[in-house]
């Protein structure tokens, strides 16, 4: 017990120095921070943005409709109907 409690505050004190170096340490001029948003702000990067952007609206919006289908099924089509014997006509008596 007192051991997973040093571990899971070793993996804290860990991962807040990671990301105060992400922040704050200069990779050359700038940050990774700094760097990656240089990197996406790019048009290129802003463009395919937009592409998985229309995607995704695409794949939401079929599997919406999808779903709803699953949910509310077509109501079933009428049962074919039997054909009636023909009824034998009386004979007037000869």
């Amino acid at each position: 017990m007192v051991g997973d409690f040093f571990k899971r505050l070793t993996n804290g004190v860990v991962f807040l120095l990671a990301a105060l170096t992400f922040f704050l340490v200069p990779i050359g001029r700038k940050t990774a921070a700094q760097h990656l948003v240089a990197i996406f702000s790019t048009p290129p990067a802003k463009e395919a943005a937009s592409a998985f952007a229309h995607i995704a609206r695409r794949i939401a919006t079929e599997a919406s409709s999808e779903l709803d289908k699953l949910r509310n099924p077509p109501p079933p089509p009428p049962a074919p109907r039997e054909p009636k014997p023909p009824t034998a006509k009386a004979r007037p008596p000869s």
